[in-house]
């Protein structure tokens, strides 16, 4: 029962979390559409573009939600099978920087090649590492760099995706 109890626990406060992280973006694409139709503003070509660069990537930030919220759907119920083989996070992580709508100029990457290569499903790995990823770059804002390292700790490979945000509460 008790252990009934946490899972029932730990998925309302999932649902919280992605109801939030949901609203998050739908938010700024209906205040962005909102200001664009509205005809008793001329708002500048540069306004414009701006409403619409809002709505291109907070749509793009919905679909991430979206497949991740589907992928873990697709893994609870056992129609998405984890394939592991050994990959290097030289591979993933690369992939999983260029897979994000965003911006990662303010990326720092230390990966040394000659490290053991971890046993893992790739493109989930990719998904986890992207999403860390977005989620620093975000924390850490325009002005604050991130840091993707690796390294060989007691037997395994830790990755670490490190950001200058203010942190989140326990």
């Amino acid at each position: 029962a008790l252990l009934l109890a946490r899972g029932d626990e730990l998925r309302r406060a999932l649902l919280r979390a992605v109801s939030h992280d949901l609203r998050t973006p739908l938010a700024s694409i209906k205040a962005s559409v909102t200001s664009l139709l509205q005809r008793d503003v001329d708002w500048t070509e540069e306004a414009t573009l701006e409403f619409l660069a809002t709505i291109d990537e907070e749509s793009d930030r919905l679909d991430d939600l979206v497949s991740n919220l589907l992928d873990m759907s697709r893994l609870e119920s056992g129609a998405l099978r984890f394939q592991s083989r050994p990959v290097g996070y030289e591979e993933v992580v690369p992939a999983a920087l260029s897979s994000l709508s965003g911006s990662t100029d303010t990326v720092d990457i230390t990966l040394d090649e000659t490290l053991p290569r971890v046993q893992a499903d790739p493109a989930l790995l990719e998904r986890v590492v992207a999403n860390l990823a977005a989620n620093a770059i975000a924390a850490s804002g325009p002005d604050l760099r991130v840091r993707v390292e690796a390294g060989a700790v007691s037997g395994r490979v830790d990755l670490r995706i490190v950001d200058q945000g203010p942190g989140i509460p326990v």
